[in-house]
């Protein structure tokens, strides 16, 4: 599969590996956009206090994010971070649908 057939399937909430991802029993996937209301943001605990004063505003938009998912063997636990390809994820052609 072609990374323009990656952003369609991440679009359509699809799990995706390459060959290097899936050595490592990882996957991309886009983050669902969401609207969290204002009165949630000072209850979030993935937000630093710092942070929660945006909540002033209105509520915080989340959208057009991609996370790498993985196993942690050292935490014992999976990892979610924001995931940005590189030139070579971009022109790999062994994506295929987790």
């Amino acid at each position: 599969m072609k990374f323009s057939e990656v952003l369609e399937a991440l679009r359509n909430g699809e799990r995706l590996v390459n060959g290097s991802l899936s050595v490592k029993g990882g996957y991309i996937v886009r983050q669902i956009p969401q609207i969290v209301p204002q009165e949630v943001v000072p209850k979030m605990t993935s937000l630093p206090d710092s942070a929660k004063e945006v909540a002033k505003y209105g509520p915080i938009e989340y959208r057009d994010q991609v996370l790498l998912v993985y196993w942690d063997n050292e935490l014992g636990r999976s990892v979610a971070t924001s995931y940005i390809p590189t030139w070579y994820d971009i022109f790999r052609e062994d994506w295929t649908i987790a």
